[in-house]
């Protein structure tokens, strides 16, 4: 039991996400010093205060008033006045001359500033140890103008008392974030031509599209005219500013693995071995998109940690999340490209099949997005896409990585590691478990956590039930709104059928779990078979085992079995009928159950000699069901009673057709003797042979007349009697419709 609790706890560790990292990539390191960062902020700092003086300066010389206690709530007449005579794109001190000492002493001011933000920089450079501001210019390409742009937009965030000057500057004490008309203020000359530079402030400029600047929301001008918007410094950025930088804001699945947590960079080399990866060649000098497709994510981030440690790289993993709006999948897609900007990081993009249009597209705005990174990006997606034809910049490098399934020796591998030493559990188990159950990495993972945790909770040792339970538990959930699920509760030593149709069902279960042997060890899934499937025809009339058979084959595979009903499927509307089949094998994809579709005469019943369109229609209903049960990856069964109506060109497609016989009297009478259960009170009078010879039921009949005799006999207070079994005859040839003879329920 003690191990058992060790194994549990080691399994709740393997799925603990990595903790986030703060780190700034290349070009600033996080062993820098916080005195190189504080006396760089400093210096910048005292730029913006000496040109803000100056301002502040020429303001009150131009006669504003600080201590007016309604300024900014009213407008003068001689204050009206002045304003007409500023002349356009004038302001409060415009040609008003500061005293020459004080304005000297200004200019001396705002040189030595530069001069220390210059020292900064270049002591920094050669340390190897850029300031994280000056590494926002660099990285983003900011000009001049944009980065103290940026940096007017920062400076509330770490003083407050900008606050106070920027509300004083803007005659609003509720205006504590700097407006585009300040910040033009303070960085360029006066007048109109001023107005050329609103363009960095727009939505497509460097600084908004990547989100470094985010507007301020105006809660008097719902749409304010450009002048009067305000800008703060977006949270996440000044977080990384100040080296507090957590990925958390991308999403719950969102993780930082810097390079030394990706594992040893010489042992990752061998991912450019592997098929379809590129060579180190192309990751260090093509600037491409890479589609990693497949279903198993894990193994795609697998993929992503190993190039990330080789390439010595961080990586910035960010999860897409399936109930998200596109525009909230854009947004995230933004954030993360300008993240990966800021930690000089892979980026990889998990879960992104939301912005793949149903034309196999990446989405132009997720496309725009990504080519801003400037840089190699990693989208990960269940299937490849592609760039549309008439998309601008359908020519950009599209690489594709194939993330491949894993095999059955592979998942065996992996439920090994998960529950060595933690119960009597054989590699015949095991076996059977990754050959039946195709689940993901991260899949096999949970489920095992989640048989570990029963057997825990149960203070017992790990069973394959267990096991079995969880697999089951993990396949796919949502088949159920559109099959019924059928509880497996029959042994063979139930079903009574002649030697061959029973020899066929064996081989079936037995096809069934030797599929990765035969197609992935042997090697026949590449050369003779293009599926993994299997699919079987039960033809017989109704009562005669197929439902049970079903049942019988998915408790030997340890399995689920969903019943679909195809008389609820069929539509008269043509095109309907396809729809639907696609809607209920599209969700059964990842279910690993059975397939039993029952009632196929609804289908094949319509098929005929082709006479006008909806005849051919009708074979294509049929083709089109008998094609995707082969492409299923499962056991897929069809029952029907109409074996005769389906041509050679159909059942060459199906692997089993195993019909099942109405059974004579010598099978009746084991029918009879099989379905008592050894519990039920029976007269020593009861006699089989007279039941089976004098009526000629299937099995299915004959046990409704068990169950309605045991109810009249319960409510006689005794045991079961052949006058309890003649009248549930009786009720069962009366409710098929056949004509009684009472002679023969006559004892």
């Amino acid at each position: 039991m003690w191990f058992l609790l060790m194994r549990f706890s080691m399994c709740c560790l393997r799925c603990r996400p990595t903790k986030p990292g703060i780190g700034i990539g290349r070009v600033g390191k996080m062993d820098q010093s916080g005195a190189v960062e504080q006396e760089y902020l400093k210096a910048v700092l005292d730029w913006l205060d000496a040109s803000l003086e100056g301002l502040v300066s020429r303001w009150q010389q131009a006669g504003q008033k600080a201590e007016d206690r309604f300024r900014g709530l009213y407008i003068a007449d001689g204050e009206a006045l002045s304003v007409t005579r500023l002349g356009a794109g004038g302001h409060w001190g415009t040609g008003i001359g500061l005293p020459a000492e004080k304005e000297a002493a200004l200019n001396q001011a705002r040189a030595q500033a530069v001069e220390h933000i210059r020292a900064r920089e270049e002591e920094a450079r050669m340390s190897g140890t850029l300031p994280r501001l000056r590494t926002l210019a660099d990285v983003f390409e900011l000009s001049d103008f944009e980065w103290r742009a940026f940096i007017i937009c920062l400076a509330p965030a770490l003083d407050l008392r900008y606050e106070k000057i920027y509300g004083y500057l803007q005659d609003d004490v509720t205006a504590v974030q700097a407006r585009v008309d300040l910040i033009l203020m303070l960085l360029l000359p006066e007048g109109l031509s001023r107005l050329d530079q609103l363009h960095i402030f727009s939505e497509s400029s460097t600084l908004r599209r990547l989100r470094l600047i985010v507007p301020v929301e105006d809660s008097v001008h719902k749409a304010p005219n450009m002048l009067r918007q305000a800008f703060s410094v977006a949270p996440a950025v000044l977080d990384w500013l100040l080296g507090q930088y957590t990925p958390n804001h991308l999403g719950a699945g969102t993780i930082l693995i810097e390079p030394e947590e990706a594992g040893d960079p010489q042992e990752a080399e061998s991912v450019f071995e592997m098929d379809h990866v590129p060579s180190r060649k192309i990751f260090e000098q093509v600037r491409t998109i890479f589609s990693l497709y497949g279903g198993d994510i894990l193994q795609q981030e697998l993929l992503m940690r190993q190039l990330a440690s080789a390439l010595e790289r961080p990586l910035l993993k960010v999860a897409m999340e399936k109930d998200m709006t596109v525009d909230a999948a854009l947004e995230r897609l933004l954030l993360a490209v300008r993240d990966a900007f800021m930690l000089n990081a892979l980026l990889y993009v998990q879960s992104l099949d939301l912005l793949i249009d149903h034309a196999g597209c990446l989405v132009p705005a997720a496309f725009e997005a990504v080519v801003q990174r400037k840089e190699s990006v990693f989208l990960g997606s269940v299937l490849p896409f592609r760039f549309s034809e008439s998309m601008a910049g359908n020519d950009y490098p599209l690489m594709r990585i194939p993330v491949q399934e894993m095999t059955a020796l592979e998942r065996q591998e992996i439920w090994e590691t998960m529950v060595e030493g933690a119960g009597d559990i054989t590699g015949e188990d095991l076996s059977a478990l990754a050959g039946q159950f195709q689940l993901t990495s991260g899949e096999v993972i949970a489920a095992s956590s989640m048989a570990l945790a029963q057997a825990l909770q149960h203070e017992r040792t790990l069973l394959s039930s267990d096991l079995f339970e969880a697999a089951r538990f993990h396949s796919g959930q949502r088949l159920g709104e559109l099959a019924q699920k059928i509880e497996p509760r029959y042994a063979w030593e139930d079903l009574v059928l002649p030697e061959t149709p029973m020899a066929m069902l064996k081989e079936l279960v037995s096809m069934v779990k030797s599929r990765p042997m035969v197609l992935e060890a042997w090697g026949l899934g590449k050369k003779l078979t293009a599926s993994r499937g299997v699919s079987a025809l039960f033809t017989g009339q109704s009562g005669t085992g197929k439902t049970l058979a079903a049942q019988i084959i998915a408790h030997e595979l340890g399995v689920d079995l969903y019943r679909i009903d195809l008389s609820t499927v069929v539509s008269k509307y043509i095109g309907e009928t396809e729809k639907n089949l696609e809607h209920i094998f599209g969700e059964a994809q990842t279910s690993n159950a059975i397939l039993f579709f029952d009632e196929a005469d609804a289908i094949f019943g319509k098929r005929s000699e082709v006479k006008d369109a909806h005849d051919r229609y009708a074979n294509i209903e049929v083709g089109y069901l008998l094609q995707r049960m082969e492409s299923y990856s499962g056991l897929a069964i069809l029952a029907t009673n109409l074996r005769a109506n389906l041509d050679e060109a159909f059942t060459r497609r199906l692997q089993f057709i195993i019909t099942f016989p109405f059974p004579d009297e010598i099978y009746r009478l084991r029918i009879w003797k099989v379905l008592m259960p050894p519990g039920l009170p029976m007269a020593e009078s009861l006699d089989f042979e007279l039941m089976a010879k004098r009526y000629k039921l299937a099995g299915g009949s004959i046990r409704n007349i068990i169950v309605s005799a045991a109810y009249l006999a319960a409510s006689d207070g005794g045991s079961v009697t052949m006058k309890h079994l003649m009248h549930g005859a009786r009720r069962e040839f009366q409710k098929m419709g056949r004509l009684i003879n009472e002679v023969d329920f006559d004892l």
